[in-house]
C-alpha cells in the first residue's frame, strides 16, 4: 500500500510538473503574438499610410511680411523711390488633401517614427492683412508641409490594436496663397511670393466604425518682424506694428 501511495505521489507531481511547462509555453506563445515582428523598411504595403483631409473654414493663412518699390514723382521730375509694406492674408472656406505617411521605424505594435507629406489645396480669398499694408489678391491655396512624426495607439502600424492614439511632429511647410490672381497690377506677383516657415502638427487617431480617422491641428509660424512704415511708405503712426508669417489649420483625416 505504502508503495502504491508513493507512486501516485510521483505521478501527480509529474502531472503538475508538466502542466506548468505547458502554461509557460502557452504565456511564451502569446508575448510572442504582441511582440512587433519588424518588416523591412522598403516594405512599403505594410509601412505606408494614406488618407484623405478635409477642413471647413479653420484653414488661416498670413504671409511674412516684406516690402515692394514705390516710385514717386516730386516736382521737377525727379523720381523717388519709397519700400511700401506688404503683407497678404489667407483665409479658405474648404480644403482638400492627400496625406501620405511612411513608418521609418516602427519601436512596437502601437508606436512609430514616421515621415508625413500633407499636402493640401484651399479654395479661399487672398487680401492685404491690415489697413496699413499692400496685399495680394487671388483666389486659393497650395500647401506642402513634411513632418516628422511620433505615431503611438491607434493606426499607429498595420498591427495596432488599440481604439484611440495620438501623435506629434514637427517640420516645415511650402505655401503659397492666391494661385488665380486677379488682379492686372505688375506689383501683384511680387506681393504674392511663396514662402517656408517652421510648422507643427497634432493629431489623435480614433475608429469611427470599423474606419480609422483623425482630428488633427497644424500650425506654422515664421520670423517675428517690425512693420514701421505703411504701404506707401511713409512712417506708421503707431511707431511699429509688430507681424509674423503664420498659419492654422484644423482638419479631419479618413484614412485608407
Amino acid at each position: 500500500m505504502a508503495r502504491l501511495q508513493t507512486g501516485f505521489f510521483l505521478i501527480l507531481l509529474t502531472s503538475i510538473g508538466f502542466s506548468q511547462e505547458y502554461d509557460n509555453v502557452e504565456a511564451d506563445v502569446d508575448q510572442s503574438i504582441n511582440d512587433k515582428i519588424s518588416s523591412s523598411f522598403f516594405d512599403w504595403k505594410s509601412r505606408l499610410h494614406t488618407g484623405v483631409s478635409s477642413s471647413f473654414f479653420v484653414d488661416f493663412i498670413t504671409s511674412p511680411l516684406s516690402y515692394i518699390d514705390i516710385v514717386y514723382t516730386d516736382p521737377g521730375n525727379v523720381k523717388r523711390i519709397e519700400e511700401g509694406a506688404v503683407q497678404t492674408t489667407y483665409s479658405s472656406f474648404y480644403t482638400v488633401g492627400f496625406v501620405p505617411r511612411y513608418n521609418l521605424f516602427e519601436m512596437e505594435n502601437n508606436l512609430a517614427l514616421a515621415v508625413s507629406a500633407p499636402i493640401a489645396i484651399g479654395f479661399g480669398n487672398a487680401m492685404p492683412a491690415s489697413e496699413s499694408v499692400n496685399g495680394g489678391s487671388g483666389f486659393g491655396n497650395f500647401q506642402l508641409p513634411i513632418f516628422l512624426n511620433v505615431f503611438y495607439g491607434a493606426e499607429s502600424t498595420y498591427d495596432a490594436k488599440d481604439q484611440i492614439g495620438f501623435n506629434v511632429g514637427y517640420g516645415v511647410e511650402f505655401n503659397k496663397i492666391g494661385l488665380l490672381g486677379f488682379s492686372s497690377s505688375p506689383q501683384n506677383e511680387n506681393m504674392n511670393k511663396s514662402w517656408i516657415m517652421p510648422a507643427f502638427t497634432a493629431g489623435a487617431q480614433f475608429y469611427r466604425g470599423l474606419s480609422p480617422m483623425e482630428v488633427n491641428v497644424k500650425f506654422g509660424y515664421g520670423e517675428i518682424k517690425n512693420q514701421r512704415v505703411d504701404e506707401n511708405g511713409y512712417p506708421l503712426i503707431n511707431g511699429k506694428r509688430v507681424t509674423r508669417a503664420s498659419s492654422i489649420k484644423l482638419s479631419v483625416i479618413y484614412y485608407f
